[in-house]
């Protein structure tokens, strides 16, 4: 029997032309037998190097269905269905074991869990990444993120193998109690950019209330137009404001950037804003001293000692929205926030598995047939297994894997807390 399977051969059509002979069998069964040729599937019409060639543009490419089809039809004179190359899909993820790669992931942990979430449609995915050596960890596809799938989430990673030290976290109450639930004795850090997030949104609170004051006092007097208002007018006019608190609101952003990133321009236009309301120098100051609650060489006794100057400080007591700022620095809070001081080269936002989330989002937009979860799973475990080839860690003798420590290590090895400074 002579058979034509087509293959890839760039800018040019290819095909494996083969002859096999057809058995039949001896049992009483009469079934008829082809023999399997090199190379191709049995059945199919395709090698095997067209299905690697598909799914190497869908996993490691990340093209969608049509620019594959596009991919494939201009390099190797290819024309492909849309079905075929779904099938590619999943018979990628047939050649692949997600088991070897958790096993991998186990073995080469730091000890620093990043965990955070991404709403996919109606459903939620939480993800567990190590920031340190640069990996997903692991993942979980649920119905709701709330605190049963949390909690079922975090004793699936302890029973994968996972023992972090230290797990860093957005502000969500999710983490509040489950993290020691799971983990006793665990390290809690609050991710510093979401904290800074917050605290920033009510300072710029405050200046739009000092933005306001100025406006009223400049339209406090005038007069309105004369004659009764317009009955076919649907909302209120637009109130006046002054130049000065125009110029206050255009430039808002300055009183909560830092100093070293800022031009002489923008000082001198800083300069200005607090000639025209002196009450934005406090609010500047507060800002300046909060930036410095998180300078990486302090300890976290020095740390502790600047959150109380500024808590006790009555200039900043006085105005409500810093002390609204400074209960979201409150002392029991303030530990978690601080955890990085106490270890060596400690990440201490969430940044890695923000950026995973966005890694997906990007995923997700290309591949408009992935919406049911076993689809998603299937993706998502296909990217990871792909990276894992990828990583330095995996080849040896390419890379070195880091573990967390903490600062002032004894010598007999022993990890110890870190001393207070004589």
């Amino acid at each position: 029997m002579r058979r034509r399977v087509r293959h890839i051969a760039l800018g040019r059509g290819a095909w494996i032309v083969a002859k096999g002979g057809v058995y039949r069998a001896r049992c009483e069964c009469a079934k008829y037998f082809r023999a399997p040729i090199p190379g191709v599937p049995a059945g199919g019409g395709y090698s095997l190097e067209v299905r690697n060639a598909v799914a190497n543009a869908l996993i490691r490419d990340r093209l969608p269905y049509r620019k594959v089809q596009e991919r494939m039809r201009e390099d190797f004179l290819l024309k492909l269905s849309v079905g075929y190359i779904h099938d590619c899909f999943l018979w990628a993820h047939g050649q692949i074991d997600d088991k070897a790669r958790l096993r991998w992931a186990v073995e080469n942990f730091s000890g620093v869990l990043c965990i955070d979430e991404v709403h996919d449609a109606a459903r939620t995915i939480l993800y567990a990444t190590d920031p340190l050596n640069d990996f997903t960890a692991a993942f979980e596809i649920v119905e709701r993120n709330d605190q049963e799938h949390m909690d079922a989430f975090l004793a699936g990673l302890r029973d994968k193998g996972f023992c972090p030290k230290v797990v860093i976290t957005d502000g969500s109450p999710l983490y509040k109690d489950a993290l020691q639930e799971v983990w006793r004795g665990i390290e809690h850090q609050l991710c510093v950019f979401h904290v800074i997030q917050e605290v920033n949104k009510l300072i710029l609170e405050g200046v739009r209330a000092v933005k306001n004051r100025i406006d009223r006092q400049g339209n406090k007097g005038r007069k309105r137009r004369r004659g009764r208002p317009c009955k076919g007018r649907k909302r209120p006019r637009a109130a006046r404001k002054t130049d000065e608190a125009r110029w206050i609101w255009r430039h808002q952003h300055l009183i909560v950037k830092r100093a070293e990133n800022m031009t002489d321009e923008e000082k001198a236009t800083l300069d200005q804003m607090v000639r025209i309301a002196p009450e934005l120098k406090t609010i500047r100051r507060f800002n300046r001293d909060f930036y410095k609650l998180f300078e990486r060489d302090l300890t976290k006794q020095q740390a502790r000692c600047r959150r109380t100057r500024m808590a006790k400080n009555p200039a900043y007591q006085s105005n409500p929205f810093l002390v609204r700022a400074l209960k979201k620095l409150r002392a029991e809070r303030f530990e978690k926030i601080i955890t990085y001081l106490g270890w060596q080269e400690m990440e201490r936002t969430s940044n890695h598995v923000e950026r995973n989330n966005r890694s997906f989002r990007m995923l997700q937009k290309t591949r408009y047939k992935r919406r049911r979860a076993h689809t998603i799973r299937i993706a998502i475990e296909l990217d990871l297994y792909a990276r894992m080839l990828n990583h330095p860690l995996f080849q040896p003798r390419r890379g070195e894997e880091q573990r967390v420590k903490r600062k002032n290590k004894t010598p007999n090895g022993l990890l110890s807390p870190r001393r207070k400074a004589a």
